[in-house]
């Protein structure tokens, strides 16, 4: 009985871990994943000549839709946004991806309000109870909260959308070191 209970201990102990270890992200993308990988995995096309080839209308934005620009400010060197992914069969307006560094610093999931349950619910079952922050002042809409060591989730009910953050947590000193020009080394 005692030899059960160690056992069964010592796996919530490491069910435990492995939740807080957890990347933060969505569907099979994570806060902190090279450019290169994602490219790969979510079938990266460059908006610019994709749209100078269209054909039919519509440009060629791969299987996932994502369509990538190169972008000169201290946000993002790359941006990507795919308007066909779908956040586990729930409809999204779109996820935007901002890479800096070679890494993905920030990414957004937006969705039409109808599905702000479905969003929320997705996010607790991976995340957990999140923390309600109340907006200040009057025109402010209160946020739900997800923190973990990787960075950090945030949500908001707007008046037609709810539109979900995910944030790295040294994205703002990867902004800082793009502002004063120095550049980051990956080995």
């Amino acid at each position: 009985m005692i030899a059960r209970l160690a056992i069964a201990g010592v796996f919530m102990y490491s069910a435990a871990a492995l939740a807080a270890e957890q990347a933060l992200g969505v569907l099979d993308i994570s806060l902190g994943a090279s450019y290169a990988r994602l490219e790969r995995d979510l079938d990266f096309r460059d908006l610019n000549s994709s749209l100078a080839q269209i054909k039919d209308g519509r440009p060629d934005l791969g299987k996932r839709g994502y369509g990538c620009t190169k972008r000169d400010d201290a946000f993002a060197d790359v941006a990507c946004v795919s308007h066909d992914e779908k956040l586990d069969g729930i409809e999204t307006r779109e996820i935007r991806l901002h890479f800096l560094h070679g890494r993905l610093q920030q990414f957004s999931v937006t969705a039409e309000l109808q599905h702000y349950d479905a969003v929320i619910g997705y996010l607790r079952t991976h995340f957990g109870a999140p923390r309600e922050d109340a907006g200040s002042g009057l025109a402010a809409a209160s946020s739900l909260q997800w923190q973990g060591e990787a960075g950090h989730i945030a949500a908001y009910r707007g008046k037609d959308l709810v539109f979900v953050s995910f944030e790295l947590a040294t994205y703002a000193d990867a902004v800082k070191r793009k502002r004063e020009g120095a550049s980051l080394e990956c080995n």
